[in-house]
């Protein structure tokens, strides 16, 4: 059983890892030992599925029942019960009555099996069990990631042979590659921004200093940041992507202004420096005020903000220390060497002073060209596209899919079974796996949908990005599985919608009182959102799945001694079964299910002459007592502030969220 070693080999070992939180393991089968009772004879000992549950749960025990000492040590005495292999659960008795034994398997047969499906769990269209394990808070995700590796590389070698390990998503990667392209901005804009300074300076020694600071600022930087609490991630890394160009500049001022004085024939460093002592501070001062704040954002805002806040206000107030101290002490030794730039950058000057000098003389002509440059901003502003969170290849996505209301797990299989196909033959697709009656979340889920994790291949391996592959899939997926609703997201995107509370980026709420009402409103509000252009992935309300009730009638009930709550007892016994006890192995447990054939308790024909027994021990069918009623049940409520309403969603693509608008007009909605 793939799902015991998982369980049983895997996760303890997995759990060791430095940093590892929650670990889930599911799979579409787990183990268990079938006590499967035939009807007759049952009916022919009066006895019930209950009552074989009671006696096996009432044997398969150990309790302490003394202690003594004997040459000097301690004994614990106890009395056991204790099955010691499957066969010993067929010889257990469950009834003696006139010096007869009626055993377990008198009454049927136990053989080994598993629970009723409730969920399957595929892996590259084959069989497989699903092991998710997220990192506990505070915890370093490139560590957990590394430690991982290791224990799977370490049990590999102890595994059965036939099973295989694939990597279906991994964050810690996402993060690794993230952080690195940021690594490579900061080195590559360091790096230009000192051939810069070389250019215009032209005096190597000058431009050392300047680069020099660079590392001085950055380093003592992330000394900071452990101090507070913070860690090395997207966004500080961003925050110092952004502070090295603030860095550099208050060098660069401080050095050019030491190299304009030298090129006077000046030789004070010091003057040099208090002359731009207080432009120095305001500007770096205005820098902190403006960024500071966003470190006392709340929400999700605030969680991203906050890292980078801190990194480039500790960054640039270090940068303003080292400007007005261990710059033009360097710059004091670089200023004897010094010698003048020459005419080209007297060139400069002169075309700056003359561009200058046209400006002041026309003032007409600055105000043309300021009204200008504002107007351009504002239309710039409104066309540029908005949003939280940028678009990003993450290395993978998310399909979720809803088969229509009411599909068996068996028909839901087949038809998600055609979009594996798909995936399949898509070259840039690494791998995938699915969960039919789960998903992504801690949401309760019904056998007709569940989610697809689908990881691409590196970008450097694949022509097209996630959202040209996203793009190309939804068609194909769309013509194989029409009856299929069908959503792609990005599951950064998805973790951060559901952390604000809005899981879709379009979503249009309706409200009132009656639920079949909101729905029948939902139904041309999901048909008007599939027409607007750039729109996808629309999701409307989903209707209740079809039940069979079983009425009770007490009062019948009553006659026979029997309450609704025991009426329910025993037909739960009978359908679904009990777990009367567990089989104690060496190093695991495997429950020990008690319950009829499958062909009484899946037929509706039948279900109606099960038998219950009475309070004189007599066996009657249900019927007698009980009526059965077919009924759609009721779909899923939600609620907003305590009003019931019905929640129309999709996503866009190729558009950016402010193109809303055009829905909001569309339904006449107002904010």
């Amino acid at each position: 059983w793939s799902s015991d070693v998982c369980s049983s080999d895997l996760k303890p070992v997995i759990a060791r890892v430095p940093g590892a939180g929650n670990i889930e393991v599911q799979a579409s089968d787990t183990r268990e030992i079938e006590v499967i009772l035939d009807p007759a004879k049952l009916s022919a000992t009066g006895l019930t599925v209950v009552d074989v549950s009671d006696a096996l749960n009432a044997q398969n025990t150990v309790l302490p029942v003394g202690r003594f000492q004997e040459a000097g040590l301690q004994h614990l005495a106890l009395a056991s019960g204790l099955w010691k292999n499957i066969s010993d659960i067929a010889q257990a008795p469950v009834l003696v009555k006139n010096g007869a034994t009626t055993r377990v398997g008198d009454l049927g047969t136990v053989t080994p099996g598993s629970p009723d499906r409730t969920l399957l769990i595929t892996g590259n269209g084959r069989d497989a069990v699903s092991i998710s394990i997220s990192q506990q808070i505070g915890a370093n995700i490139l560590d957990l990631e590394a430690g991982v590796d290791q224990a799977l590389t370490n049990l590999a070698k102890t595994l059965p042979t036939g099973i295989t390990m694939t990597r279906v998503y991994d964050l810690g990667a996402f993060v690794a590659e993230s952080i690195a392209s940021v690594r490579d901005a900061i080195l590559i804009g360091g790096f230009l921004a000192v051939i810069v300074l070389l250019v215009f300076l032209r005096d190597w020694r000058l431009t050392m200093i300047a680069a020099v600071s660079l590392p001085m600022a950055v380093i003592p930087t992330f000394v900071f940041m452990w101090l507070f609490g913070g860690t090395i991630n997207l966004m500080s890394m961003g925050g110092l992507a952004v502070a090295i160009g603030l860095v550099i500049d208050d060098a660069v001022v401080v050095v050019e202004n030491i190299h304009r004085r030298a090129g006077e024939g000046g030789s004070s460093v010091i003057d040099a420096v208090q002359q731009l002592m207080a432009p120095l501070v305001s500007s770096t001062l205005t820098t902190v005020v403006v960024f500071a704040p966003l470190g006392l954002l709340s929400g999700v805002p605030g969680q991203f903000f906050r890292a980078l806040s801190m990194s480039l206000s500790v960054a640039v107030l270090i940068s303003l220390a080292l400007s007005v101290s261990v710059v033009p002490l360097m710059a004091r030794w670089a200023a004897r060497h010094h010698r003048p730039a020459g005419e080209g950058h007297g060139r400069v000057e002169r075309v700056y002073g003359r561009m200058l000098g046209w400006m002041i003389a026309s003032p007409l002509l600055s105000v043309i060209v300021s009204l200008l440059l504002a107007t351009l901003t504002v239309v710039l502003f409104y066309r540029a596209g908005t949003g939280f969170f940028p678009t990003a290849d993450e290395g993978g996505f998310v399909i979720d899919y809803l088969t229509p209301a009411g599909s068996a797990l068996s028909e839901t299989d087949q038809q998600v079974k055609k979009i594996e196909k798909i995936l399949a033959e898509t070259p840039e697709i690494a791998s995938y796996s699915r969960r039919t009656g789960s998903e992504l979340g801690l949401f309760a889920t019904a056998q007709n949908t569940g989610d697809i994790l689908v990881r691409l291949k590196p970008r450097s391996q694949r022509s097209r990005s996630s959202d040209d592959i996203i793009s190309g899939l939804r068609d194909q997926l769309s013509e194989a599985t029409p009856l299929v609703e069908i959503e792609f997201v990005q599951l950064l995107q998805d973790m951060l919608g559901d952390l604000e509370g809005n899981p879709e980026p379009i979503e249009v709420k309706i409200f009132g009182d009656n639920p079949d009402r909101l729905a029948e409103l939902a139904e041309p509000v999901e048909a008007m959102m599939n027409k607007v252009e750039g729109v996808v992935d629309v999701v409307g309300v989903q209707s209740g799945n079809p039940e069979v009730t079983w009425n009770i009638d007490a009062v019948a009930a009553g006659r026979y001694g029997l309450t609704v709550q025991q009426v329910s007892d025993q037909l739960a016994g009978n359908w679904l079964g009990e777990v009367a006890t567990d089989l104690r192995l060496a190093d695991r447990t495997v429950p020990v299910r008690v319950r009829l054939p499958d062909a009484v308790r899946f037929d509706t024909a039948r279900m109606p002459q099960t038998l219950i027994r009475t309070a004189d021990r007599k066996t009657n069918p249900v019927s007698e007592v009980a009526a059965m009623q077919r009924a759609n049940g009721q779909a899923e409520l939600h609620r907003e502030n305590l009003r019931p309403m019905a929640a129309v969603t999709g996503r866009l693509e190729g558009r950016s969220e402010e193109h809303t608008a055009e829905l909001q007009s569309r339904f006449g909605i107002s904010y």
